[in-house]
């Protein structure tokens, strides 16, 4: 889409801007009230979603100009998920923002972007503005950014932190409104991580990754308000709420409510998987033999299987066999398919936080004392086993 340029001479004051079509010549007004514009890009979004313009295959959007990629291995970031979620932990609200490219099947690449309103804003309420992100590659910083490439459901091989760009918040969302804005001309440097420390280091021969510039839009709900106990209704099924119960078939037929693990684990790690998943050949074996030897500590297990090899509704025959092959306990192994859909049941309770397009396998984490959604493969703080592992640390 070509941009029209416009200047416009309004009593003293000069305006210039380009407006993208949006659909036609003339300027529009997005839901939200905002003017359509490209504000003189000449590739990227505007502000009602529609194009400015692209770039060649050697070039990336970055400040709204295309700009040659030859010192990047990667290039751009095209999400097709965007998700967020607030907690409030310790008299602080914490948004937690994720976009991935996952479509089907792992690998896929994501960012994560983390604020903390009270330590980022200070004293005063989140508001727009445009913040530099050097600075913000620690966990736990007020702003918090990082690239991740090669990801599964479960863990990244490759992070990255930021090496430029910037952050534009036209809403810094506040829960249950928006968080809205831009990226932009974000570059990133593949790093590593220590295992131990978490600290960052450097890594000579690591790839470039020339994000550029990205739009941010997505609703950030309310804070949830998670009880102490099991609630059979539930209070909602986004982190932070208690799930409510429901109810699945094990490989032995039997139907087995979530809430009769109440109160007897101190973590419930559930694996969504189906038959004809590659990723899950190598991981839900490892996930059983994980919860064989923490179950004394309060570790759990369910792994769901919405499909079987063929993409359709597993039988109980297949259940027991799929068991069998990845060393699982029968009885801790369901099936959820009603015939027309996967998963209908696991997914109904429980947000995958993945737009509707989920990788597999898919994990979260429960608190067992009380069904609270802690964790899941799209949404939440730190790693599938830090998780576990606090919760079963707990006195």
């Amino acid at each position: 889409m070509r941009i029209q340029h416009l200047i416009t001479v309004l009593g003293a004051i000069l305006v210039f801007g380009a407006l993208a079509a949006c659909g036609d010549e003339a300027a529009k007004t997005s839901p939200g009230g905002r003017t359509c514009t490209c504000n003189g890009a000449t590739c990227g979004l505007d502000n009602c979603n529609e194009s400015c313009g692209s770039c060649g295959q050697a070039d990336y959007c970055a400040e709204g100009q295309c700009v040659s990629g030859a010192e990047c291995q990667i290039l751009g970031f095209d999400a097709t998920n965007q998700a967020a979620f607030a907690r409030y932990a310790g008299g602080q609200t914490r948004v937690r923002f994720v976009a991935s490219n996952v479509v089907i099947e792992p690998p896929f690449d994501k960012l994560v972007l983390e604020l903390n309103h009270e330590r980022f804003f200070g004293e005063g309420a989140p508001a727009p503005g445009t913040f530099p992100l050097e600075g913000t590659s620690e966990v736990g910083s007020p702003l918090f950014v990082r690239g991740y490439t090669y990801c599964n459901d479960f863990d990244c091989a490759f992070p990255y932190v930021v090496e430029a760009g910037r952050l534009e918040l036209e809403e810094a969302g506040v829960p249950g409104s928006h968080l809205r804005g831009w990226l932009r001309g974000l570059v990133m440097k593949q790093v590593r991580i220590d295992q131990v420390s978490g600290d960052v280091l450097p890594f000579a021969n690591g790839n470039v990754w020339c994000a550029g510039d990205f739009r941010i839009d997505v609703e950030v709900p309310p804070l949830p308000t998670a009880q102490g106990v099991c609630v059979a209704d539930g209070t909602g099924n986004k982190v932070g709420d208690n799930v409510r119960n429901f109810t699945l078939t094990n490989c032995y037929g039997d139907a087995i409510d979530l809430h009769e693990r109440c109160g007897k684990v101190e973590a419930l790690w559930i694996v969504a998987s189906a038959g004809w998943c590659g990723a899950c050949e190598s991981f839900v074996p490892v996930a059983g033999e994980r919860a064989r030897e923490y179950a004394e500590d309060g570790l759990d297990l369910m792994v769901v299987i919405g499909e079987n090899a063929a993409g359709t509704e597993p039988s109980l025959e297949y259940c027991k066999d799929y068991a069998g092959a990845k060393g699982l306990d029968p009885a801790s192994t369901f099936v959820d398919h009603d015939g027309s859909n996967s998963w209908p049941v696991l997914f109904s309770a429980i947000d995958t936080y993945s737009g509707g397009s989920i990788g597999l396998p898919w994990n979260a984490v429960l608190d067992g004392r009380s069904m609270e959604y802690i964790w899941s493969s799209n949404a939440g703080s730190g790693d599938l086993y830090e998780v576990q592992d606090a919760l079963m640390a707990r006195e």
